[in-house]
């Protein structure tokens, strides 16, 4: 295990804006090649985090690892016809997963160790105006650099109930060993973790699978350093340049619901899809809480920012096509509603709706399979006016993600 999570560290876990409000959906190239409608398909070792409950239908242990490389592009086109780019950094977001089944015993156990959620945008260079210090009551309200990143542990255990029937139940530890929210004048980094559960249930039948998983919220307590930086002498706080205070935050990752079938219309082609409820409206707020400092003349000793997320439905559909015994031919489609509320739009997190197309290709091996898939995300161009004009945010959003991911399955 050590071994393990030092792997995932190293690699750091991150992730990009517009997956979901904060949510990454791929957690696996086949998934991902499917469009992520694979909770009733959940035939490989990924199961672990898309549905445990089929783990208790595979034999023997089974290892997966691979990764994805996420390349985002966000623009901002303010309403005086200037066009700001935030910074593109690319974000490579490893995965780690583990099963094994009892010879001769319904039981199964699994271990997901994955990012089901991040964040990372960078406006810090772009010179838009939601960048930049208006005037001191504003320090709060400018934004510059945001980041999570966010670490799952789930090991769960999976019951085979008869032929047809399993259930599973298991345990989220989420580790945070990065949150930032830095805006032109202060820079807010900490840390923290929480913790929650998953349940799921499998039907397997003859040529019909269907699939029912739960996640539920998990409130992450984090604790940091607020600093003052140079940004602050441009409203005459120069003195409070590098002065710190300590900072208290909290946010609440949502529930998720996920539904899903798959079926074969033909012996070599497969048929998948998937409807996801998540609960954004967990996310309503952040409060932060301030330790006693200089530094409270620009902060204050509490920040109250309204998020107001609301609820969202997705759905997604997948097809497989073996074209040989051991080739297979893989894409798909999904459409992710954005949480947000255009009241409290923020371009920490510039979202709007997405459609998510998927091509994906399995080769396989005698002890193993190589799974590889590209996925384009277009996210629909966002006018945004509802922001205060104060906030200087209010004009177009356009942007796009290309994702490329690979992994390998071992089995023994």
């Amino acid at each position: 295990m050590r071994y393990l999570l030092t792997f995932v560290v190293v690699l750091l876990f991150s992730s990009t804006a517009f997956a979901s409000g904060f949510a990454v959906k791929d957690q696996g190239t086949k998934a991902m090649s499917l469009g992520n409608a694979f909770t009733g398909v959940a035939d490989d070792t990924t199961a672990a985090w898309y549905n445990p409950a089929a783990l208790a239908f595979q034999d023997g242990i089974s290892v997966t690892g691979g990764a994805q490389l996420v390349m985002p592009k966000v623009d901002y086109t303010a309403s005086t016809g200037t066009t700001y780019a935030m910074d593109k950094k690319n974000h490579v977001v490893p995965f780690v997963y583990m099963s094994y089944s009892l010879e001769d015993s319904p039981l199964a156990f699994s271990l997901a160790v994955n990012a089901p959620f991040g964040l990372s945008t960078d406006w810090t260079d772009s010179g838009a105006p939601f960048t930049k210090i208006l005037n001191p009551g504003l320090v709060s309200g400018s934004l510059t650099f945001s980041e999570i990143k966010l670490i799952n542990v789930n090991p769960s255990i999976a019951y085979k109930i008869n032929d047809n029937i399993s259930v599973a139940v298991g345990v989220m530890y989420f580790d945070v060993p990065k949150l930032a929210f830095d805006n032109v004048g202060v820079s807010q980094h900490g840390s923290g973790n929480g913790w929650g559960g998953n349940a799921a249930i499998f039907y397997k039948g003859d040529g019909f699978n269907a699939g029912l998983t739960y996640r539920s919220r998990v409130k992450v307590d984090v604790s940091g350093t607020a600093r003052g930086h140079s940004g602050l002498a441009l409203i005459g706080k120069s003195a409070l340049i590098g002065v710190t205070s300590t900072v208290d935050t909290s946010f609440t990752t949502p529930d998720m619901v996920s539904g899903g079938i798959s079926f074969h219309p033909m012996e070599n082609v497969l048929l998948s899809a998937q409807v996801d409820w998540v609960n954004w409206k967990t996310f309503d707020k952040l409060d932060f809480t301030y330790g006693a400092s200089a530094l409270n003349g620009v902060t204050g000793t509490s920040k109250s920012v309204a998020e107001n997320w609301k609820a969202t439905t997705s759905f997604s559909l997948g097809t497989e096509w073996s074209f040989q015994k051991d080739m297979h031919l893989r894409a798909g489609y999904a459409f992710d509603p954005t949480p947000i509320s255009a009241s409290e739009f923020s371009p920490r997190i510039a979202d709007n709706d997405r459609h998510f197309l998927t091509l994906g290709y399995g080769q396989d091996f005698s002890m193993g399979t190589l799974n590889l898939a590209y996925g384009y995300i277009l996210i629909n161009k966002l006018n945004q006016t509802a922001s205060p004009a104060a906030r200087q945010r209010n004009g177009t959003y356009k942007g796009n993600i290309h994702i490329v991911s690979a992994d390998y399955t071992l089995r023994f």
